[in-house]
This record gives C-alpha cells, sequence and structure tokens, in this order.
C-alpha cells in the first residue's frame, strides 16, 4: 500500500506543473488509423463507453461486448481476449500507437492500465489487419487516451470484493494530466468457492502538444504500478496458488505531425514483473521478467495518380528481453533447486502502403506489407525472415440502404520470443520452448453486409473464413511438459450479426448473435474459439434518468479443443441505473450478474469461475 500511494504522489507533480497555461487545441488522429482498409467501416468495431457497466474489472471485460470478440485463457488481472479465435501472439494490441508486447503464453492485453484511462478504443477485424505486421493476423485491439476538455473525478465501491477505484482526469487546451487507483480483496463465485482476483494498482498519464512551424508535437508518458495481483485458477487454493507479486510498465512517446501530410513517431515501453507459482508436492518457483519495447514510425500521405494513397515505415525493436526462472522441484521427498535464464532481442522492420480508388459506384482499397524481422539469443542461433503480405477490399452499393463488401488479404505470424527460447515453471506447468517452429502464414476472406432499412433500424452481417498454414499449437507432451509444435493445417469459419433499433428517442436496442468453427488437419477442434453466444442490450433515457440492461446467452460447448472443457450454457444479466444529480455530477447503481449465475470466462481447462452477484456505485463530477 506504501508503495501504490508513494507511486501516486511521485505523479502528483506532472498533474498540476502546467496548470493554468492556455494552449491552442490541435486535434491528433491515432496513428496508422488512415491504413486500415476499412473504407466503409465493415472491418472495424467501436467501443462505446454506454457499455461498460458490466464485468469492468480491465479492458478485455469491455472488448466482449462487440461481436466476434470473447475471452480466453485462465482469467484474472491478466484476462486475455480473442478475435474470431485468433489469440495469444496472433492479437495486436496497441495503447496510443505503441504494441504492447508481453511474452504472456495467453497472448499481450493492455490490462495492466486501469480502463478509466482509456477513453477510446476499437477493433480492427478481418484480413486487413495484415498492414500491421506480424502478431496482427487476427485484428487489432487499438486503444487511446485521447479524452475530452474537461476535469473529471470518479470513484466507485463494489460489494462483493471491497473494490475501490478512483480516478482523476484533467483535459485543458493543450495539456492532459490524470491518475487512477484501483484496489481489491478476492471474489468469491456464486457456489462459495473463493477466487484469486485480489490486486492493487495505481496508473497515470501525462500528455502534452504543442505547435510549431507547421508541425504539432506530443509528448507522452503512462506509467503504471501494480502489486499483491492474484492468479485466478481452477487449482486455486487447494491444488495451487499463483501471484503477481509487483508489476511495473512505463510506456513513454513523441510523435510530430505535419499538418495532415505526414506524421513520424518514436516511443518506448518498459517493463518489468514477477511471477509466482507454487503446486503443492510438486514445486514453487519464480520468474522474473524484464524487456524494453523500442519503436519508429513514419507515415505519408500522397496522392498517387489522383488516388488517395499512404506509405509509411515501421521499426520495432525488443531489447533485453530478460526471463529468470527460479524454482523448487520436489524429488523423492527432496527439494532440488533448478534455475533457467532467457535472454533475447527482436528487431522487426517493415515499409508498408495503402491506396484508395473508385470505380463507377465501387470503393477499393488494396494495401502491401513488407517485413524484416530477425531473433537473437544466448541459447540459440539467430533466426531470420522476410514476408510479404497485401490485403484487398471492396465496397459495393447495391442500393442507397445496402453495402456489399469483400475483404481478402494474407497474413503472417513469427512466433514469439517465449514459444522459442522460454524453459521454465509458470502457472500453466513446465513450459519448454521449440526453437524449431515456424512462421504461421494465413490466407483469408470476408464478405459482409450493412443494410440501413431505415433511420431507426439498422443490420450488420458478416461471414469470414481463413486458411492456415504452420499454425503454433501448444500441446502437452507424454512426460507431462508443455511446449508448441506446427501443425501443417488449419481453417477458421465463422458469423456474426448484429441488429440495431433506435425505437424512439427514450429506447435503442442492440441485439448481436456469433457462432465459429475452426479445426486442424487432423480434425481436431482448435484452442480459444468462440462458443456460440446471443446478447441483447437495451438502452433507456428518459429526462435525468437512464437505463442499461444487458443479456447475454451463452450456449452449451459440446465440441472443444485440446485444452478445453465442455462447458454448459449461461445467461449473464447486468443492470445499471444512472442519474444525472445536477448538470456537473452523476450518480449510479449497478448490478452484475443479478441471477447469481455459475458460470465460466472462458473454455480453458484451467478457467475459474467467474464472480457472484455484486452491487457497485458510482459517482462522477465534472468541472
Amino acid at each position: 500500500m506504501k508503495t501504490i500511494f508513494s507511486f501516486l504522489c511521485a505523479c502528483a507533480p506532472f498533474v498540476v506543473s502546467a496548470h493554468g497555461e492556455q494552449f491552442e487545441v490541435i486535434e491528433v488522429l491515432a496513428p496508422k488509423e488512415s491504413l486500415t482498409i476499412a473504407s466503409a467501416n465493415h472491418t472495424s468495431a467501436y467501443l462505446d463507453e454506454r457499455f461498460t457497466f458490466s464485468l469492468n474489472r480491465t479492458i478485455a471485460d469491455q472488448l466482449t461486448s462487440l461481436s466476434g470478440v470473447s475471452l480466453n485463457g485462465q482469467g484474472g488481472q491478466f484476462q486475455s481476449y480473442a478475435i474470431r479465435g485468433f489469440s495469444r501472439g496472433r492479437i495486436r494490441t496497441e495503447i496510443d500507437g505503441i504494441p504492447i508486447i508481453t511474452d504472456r503464453r495467453a497472448g499481450n492485453s493492455a490490462s495492466f492500465i486501469a480502463p478509466s484511462l482509456l477513453n477510446l478504443g476499437h477493433v480492427i477485424k478481418g484480413p486487413s489487419s495484415a498492414l500491421y505486421g506480424s502478431q496482427a493476423m487476427g485484428g487489432v485491439v487499438s486503444l487511446s487516451s485521447e479524452m475530452s476538455d474537461k476535469t473529471q473525478v470518479a470513484g466507485s465501491v463494489q460489494s462483493h470484493n471491497q473494490g475501490v477505484n478512483l480516478s482523476f482526469k484533467h483535459q485543458k487546451d493543450d495539456f492532459t494530466s490524470a491518475f487512477a487507483y484501483q484496489h481489491a480483496n478476492n471474489d468469491s463465485a456464486p457456489s462459495g468457492d473463493e477466487l484469486s482476483t485480489q490486486f492493487e494498482r495505481a496508473s497515470a498519464l501525462v500528455r502534452y502538444k504543442v505547435q510549431h512551424q507547421g508541425f504539432t508535437a506530443t509528448y507522452s508518458w503512462l506509467p503504471s504500478y501494480g502489486e499483491s495481483i492474484g492468479k485466478s485458477n481452477v487449482k486455486y487454493p487447494t491444488q495451487q496458488l499463483s501471484d503477481y507479486p509487483e508489476e511495473l510498465h512505463s510506456l513513454a512517446q513523441v510523435q510530430l505531425n505535419g499538418d495532415e501530410n505526414w506524421m513520424a513517431k518514436f516511443y518506448h515501453h518498459y517493463q518489468n514483473w514477477d511471477s509466482r507459482t507454487v503446486r503443492f508436492e510438486r514445486y514453487g518457483g519464480l520468474s522474473q521478467y524484464q524487456g524494453h519495447t523500442l519503436g519508429g514510425q513514419w507515415l505519408q500521405h500522397i496522392d498517387l495518380m489522383g488516388n488517395e494513397s499512404h506509405w509509411g515505415i515501421d521499426w520495432l525493436s525488443r531489447k533485453g528481453v530478460k526471463i529468470t526462472s527460479d524454482y523448487l522441484v520436489v524429488d523423492e521427498f527432496a527439494l532440488s533447486p533448478l534455475g533457467n535464464e532467457m535472454n533475447a532481442d527482436e528487431d522487426n522492420l517493415a515499409l508498408y502502403g495503402k491506396t484508395h480508388w473508385q470505380w463507377g459506384r465501387v470503393d477499393f482499397d488494396l494495401g502491401l506489407r513488407y517485413d524484416w524481422l530477425k531473433q537473437q539469443s544466448e541459447q540459440s542461433e539467430d533466426a531470420t525472415d522476410g514476408r510479404l503480405n497485401a490485403s484487398f477490399a471492396a465496397m459495393l452499393p447495391l442500393s442507397d440502404i445496402v453495402d456489399l463488401g469483400l475483404d481478402i488479404g494474407t497474413g503472417f505470424r513469427y512466433p514469439t520470443l517465449s514459444e522459442r527460447l522460454f524453459y521454465g515453471q509458470t502457472p500453466r506447468g513446465l513450459i519448454v520452448g521449440n526453437q524449431a517452429l515456424d512462421p504461421e502464414t494465413s490466407v483469408g476472406s470476408q464478405l459482409s453486409l450493412h443494410w440501413h432499412v431505415s433511420d431507426e433500424v439498422s443490420v450488420y452481417g458478416a461471414v469470414y473464413h481463413y486458411d492456415l498454414d504452420n499454425y503454433i499449437d501448444r500441446y502437452e507432451t507424454a512426460s507431462g511438459y508443455l511446449t508448441y509444435q506446427n501443425l501443417s493445417h488449419a481453417q477458421i469459419s465463422g458469423f456474426e450479426a448484429e441488429f440495431r433499433w433506435y425505437a424512439s428517442e427514450y429506447f435503442e436496442h442492440i441485439v448481436s448473435y456469433q457462432q465459429q468453427s475452426g479445426e486442424d488437419n487432423h480434425q481436431q477442434r482448435l484452442d480459444d474459439l468462440h462458443p456460440r453466444k446471443l446478447s441483447w442490450t437495451m438502452l433507456v433515457h428518459f429526462d435525468n434518468w437512464s437505463l442499461s440492461n444487458a443479456y447475454r446467452h451463452t450456449f452449451g460447448a459440446d465440441e472443444v479443443g485440446g485444452s478445453e472443457i465442455q462447458r454448459d450454457a449461461f445467461t449473464v444479466w447486468d443492470v445499471s441505473v444512472e442519474h444525472q444529480l445536477t448538470d456537473r455530477q452523476t450518480v449510479s447503481v449497478v448490478i452484475n450478474n443479478l441471477t447469481d449465475e455459475t458460470y465460466y470466462g472462458s473454455l480453458d481447462e484451467d478457467a475459474a469461475l467467474q464472480p457472484e452477484r455484486s452491487v457497485k456505485l458510482s459517482t462522477s463530477i465534472q468541472f
């Protein structure tokens, strides 16, 4: 607790250092936003703050309100997510354009930052995500800390885990400062079982923009510190205890914008965290991780034969990636100390471009990207590869109210450092990397339909299919440890749909559905695919009151992947009531899991139960 408050005090001078200064407001677009091949928005889904009343522990909970996104992995504060069945190293997560690469086996996520500091976000789905490089084959989660001019203080308390969330956000002209403090004890499942979900975290943000001689410079820093972070797992507390004693992150960047013609940026992400695991009567140990992610980007707008086009250069470098594992193994009633250390670097340089043109009523987009990648380690020989990928999209208006979209593209994913080189104990078990892994490659296609029935009613639907070669699969060997292998072929197919009805100025309804299938070359189902899900959300606004109602039904899963377990169907119901007390203050009451349903967050065999019914009281004041 003292460490957390010391962190807050250290950040306090940045909150007030520019108070009273007056600067011109300059809007800066999110990096690479114009490079998404989504000229008709048929490959992007945007987060809506009105849906954050559902179980809102991390940004992963918010993302699952979007069709095509689901949770995967064991759960807890580092809950990861899947986009259309792609997970782990196949999803790129970025904050303000900075890629988040944590080498966690379940996948990268931005859960180390308080969700209240992330105000905008969208998910890029479909083959067009290939323009983002190796770890974007399955999609991109792009989050932003940009906010409107205001000063806001907010706080909430939660019943079941004594959870506390406090935040302060200040945006005035070109200066932004914010910090958030979170604390929670362990949750309980409806069955009464205790869940290892306790944590304490402080996050902060400082951003400053200045205009000089025709360009805008933006400087930002986003630090976060957490401690005593529980690791949710079905084996807790009788078979295994897992937690993260400490976690430190620092994201810093400088970005230059020249009018609307070019953008250049440099960024740095430093992380240092520990993972501790005790399996009773088997082993106990501590893994320590640290690493630097450095990078830069140049994006240039050009007019190519009268067509709007962009080209750019990406540089991504990972330096000093070090994972040290020290643990004790029970061997015939004696304790044997073992240890291992991974030291590795990675460099990725890419050239990419996109052009947009129109032929008659049809809009076209074409994108190309070439990547050169090199991995170095003391434990292995250098690994080098180069890949060229392409994306093509077309949007055809069938009528004034119906648009048909086609998206085709290739992609690749290079094995992560931990998949190739890591050796050590984790909450999942003993992981042994495979240096002989080949890169995955994919060919994806998507057909989408947008039907604007009227000003009040709209319908969206999409079908998609991916063929994947050298699919990287994690499996358990006969000796009981986990490692990775390439499957010669795999495929993923799915369907998602959304119906929106603005019944009146007071009522809005949103109904969505998703289903998916996927198998490897042995006709075995892949891990991390979406179970079928049907959801209905109703929003009601009347005078100074608003009611939000979310009803999500997940169908039973009889066919599951090799590291998953069959699950029964379940329904989760969340309700929120908000009242505008004054022009400046709002209060709200949120009830999560109203019916106290017993359910799991994912199909993962180690996934723990989700929390019981809880009540959260919140208030926010604007100045």
